[in-house]
């Protein structure tokens, strides 16, 4: 509340730049959301012109998750886009594999590692959706609304995952490599959507 009032004061007694960041947050999750609470309703009302992220890290962590968090936290607010999002479900009593926890993972750790290159090929891949989802419940849903999404079977549901393209169902995956699977359907879908005329 102290950094909010600090930086309402500032905006107020003139149109100077400014940096927006939480000193000595802390650490995981604790440190995360106190900046991102600090921060959003700063940036919502238009106060900021930059923005930081003050992580303690745990031993032997990278430095560059305050980045990542920092971007996050723009993209999230729809004020600027780095890497495709990926929205994901928390799992509940429909879920009891952790496939899709594993897939979700496993796919924005793949976009966040092909954007160096995919940046220079395809533009405004950063503005991608992808979803992966749990269960047949609320998956298809999900999906629908992402660029591209994933239904994964859910407790008691048939062995096969649903792929949904910009809201149409085109494909159904099957069997032990429905991950693999889904990653060349993702890299075929920027091939097609994002290749640079």
């Amino acid at each position: 509340q102290d950094l909010i009032a600090v930086y309402r004061m500032l905006a107020d007694r003139g149109d100077y730049a400014l940096h927006l960041g939480l000193t000595e947050a802390g650490m995981g999750s604790k440190g995360i959301v106190a900046s991102t609470a600090a921060l959003s309703v700063l940036l919502q009302e238009g106060i900021g012109d930059t923005i930081r992220i003050s992580l303690t890290p745990a031993p032997g962590e990278s430095r560059t998750r305050e980045v990542v968090v920092a971007q996050e936290i723009l993209q999230t607010m729809g004020m600027r886009s780095f890497a495709p999002m990926v929205t994901a479900c928390p799992g509940c009593g429909r879920t009891t594999s952790d496939t899709f926890q594993h897939l979700a993972q496993d796919i924005q750790a793949y976009l966040r590692e092909q954007m160096p290159e995919w940046r220079t090929r395809f533009p405004g891949v950063e503005t991608m959706q992808v979803a992966v989802m749990g269960c047949v419940v609320n998956g298809p849903g999900e999906s629908k609304h992402a660029n591209i999404g994933i239904s994964l079977p859910g407790n008691d549901e048939r062995p096969s995952a649903p792929v949904f393209v910009d809201g149409e169902k085109v494909a159904t995956l099957k069997g032990d490599g429905i991950a693999e699977q889904f990653k060349r359907m993702v890299d075929d879908y920027i091939e097609t959507h994002y290749r640079a005329p």
